[in-house]
């Protein structure tokens, strides 16, 4: 029988019972131990206890703004046509390169093949120029944050970045992101 469908059968033969039926009812104690122990069986299995990541296949690449890495960066691959592939993320190192994974992938193992919009935003932090005291006191100079790389890269409704991921690779995609593309 399906784990989830386990969980799912001992939810249900559950929910007509309630604590207060279980404990100050005229029941036989050992049926409380043994309803109570199904019950966190049933969630304990229901709950994820089976699940293995997906299948996907590798992805990598670089960034590049200008010409030059673009480093902490953060990079998504969103499937351009609903219900084909699976919306995955990752991050640039020092020399612009990125890795991929999917939330219910293994880390840095890439995504599943399909046609995928790409987005790329890089924030940094700047002063403001002003100061706030807290309660006690304390100084702090304010601080905002703003986008390093042009807006248009940071939107799947706006990106011109494509990427096509495919089984039999390789998934080797470089983006030279510039100011007007």
């Amino acid at each position: 029988m399906n784990v989830n469908r386990a969980a799912y059968l001992t939810i249900t033969a559950l929910s007509s019972l309630t604590i207060f039926d279980l404990f100050y009812h005229n029941m036989n104690h050992t049926l409380n131990i043994a309803l109570i122990s199904l019950f966190v069986l049933g969630m304990t299995l229901g709950c994820g206890g089976g699940r293995k990541p997906i299948k996907t296949d590798y992805v990598e690449g670089t960034v590049t703004y200008n010409g030059a890495p673009v480093s902490s960066a953060s990079i998504n691959f969103s499937p351009a046509r609903t219900g084909e592939g699976s919306p995955a993320y990752g991050f640039t190192d020092n020399s612009g390169t990125y890795k991929i994974q999917t939330f219910l992938g293994a880390p840095d193992r890439g995504t599943t093949p399909g046609e995928y919009i790409v987005t790329v935003s890089k924030t940094e932090s700047f002063s403001t120029g002003r100061f706030t005291t807290d309660e006690d006191g304390n100084r702090f100079e304010e601080y905002n944050t703003r986008s390093v790389l042009p807006e248009i890269y940071n939107n799947a409704g706006t990106s011109p970045l494509r990427a096509t991921v495919t089984s039999s690779g390789p998934n080797n995609f470089d983006f030279d992101l510039v100011d007007e593309p």
